[in-house]
């Protein structure tokens, strides 16, 4: 896994917010591409920009919401980014409001534009599971003994406090996951399958992935009825992805 900072000709980084920054842009950058000749350049940028921004409030809020345990005695860190936290379910939220917004606006197909960032999904997902590596987030929970598990599935690393323990490596889970997503949607991207609904299946993957995960997690989160937090919202996203692909079916066979 990567250190927790990067430098840069002379400046240092957050190695999370530049593997997360980095990500984002690649993705808005393929997705223009893929609507080049479709669109004009700029109006696509808006919507990216709408996106981007909604996402990271809604990011923030899910988080700030899951952790309010915290964020009730602090409310002064609530917009801190400088500290971490931002939750992918309130991003996806987020961003696709900002993208349907912006796409009403500006005259575009929201379909089309969820389509062109299909890609998106699994590349932002690659960085923030590696960017977790550098910074200990979303850290496994302890073994007992290494002896019995190969080295990619637990290894001794820290959390967020760097205690370091033997445990389960959900940040390399994640990128497994992340890196089967994007074979998936580059997949459905090259072929050209399943136009209005690639967008929403690559999205039911990784909530299901997301979900999976969880199990193995052991950083801080709320339990209901024996299952994380955040595990029940990637289910919800997974029910919700699931409906958005057949109502895209309903809609080009209709």
């Amino acid at each position: 896994m990567p250190d927790p900072f990067t430098q840069i000709g002379g400046t240092t980084y957050h190695t999370y917010t530049l593997l997360l920054a980095l990500s984002i842009v690649v993705s808005a950058g393929a997705g223009v591409l893929r609507l080049r000749g479709r669109y004009p350049a700029g109006k696509v940028a808006d919507a990216y920009l709408a996106a981007l921004l909604l996402g990271v409030a809604g990011a923030r809020a899910e988080h700030n919401l899951l952790h309010w345990d915290y964020f009730g005695e602090n409310l002064g860190d609530i917009t801190n980014l400088y500290t971490g936290g931002l939750n992918w379910h309130g991003a996806i939220l987020g961003g696709l409001l900002g993208l349907y917004l912006v796409s009403r606006w500006r005259g575009l197909n929201f379909h089309q534009l969820c389509d062109s960032l299909v890609l998106a999904l699994p590349l932002i997902a690659l960085g923030a599971w590696w960017g977790c590596g550098a910074s200990h987030c979303a850290y496994g929970r302890e073994v007992t003994t290494l002896a019995d598990y190969p080295a990619w599935v637990a290894a001794e690393s820290a959390d967020v406090y760097g205690i370091v323990l033997p445990r389960y490596n959900t940040q390399v889970f994640g990128i497994i996951l992340a890196l089967a997503g994007l074979a998936f949607a580059g997949l459905l991207a090259w072929r050209d399958w399943m136009p209005s609904r690639r967008f929403w299946l690559v999205l039911a993957l990784l909530a299901a992935g997301q979900f999976i995960v969880g199990f193995f997690r052991d950083d801080p989160m709320y339990t209901i009825a024996g299952l994380r937090a955040d595990q029940w919202l990637d289910a919800l996203v997974f029910v919700w992805a699931g409906i958005g692909a057949l109502q895209a079916k309903v809609r080009r066979t209709g």
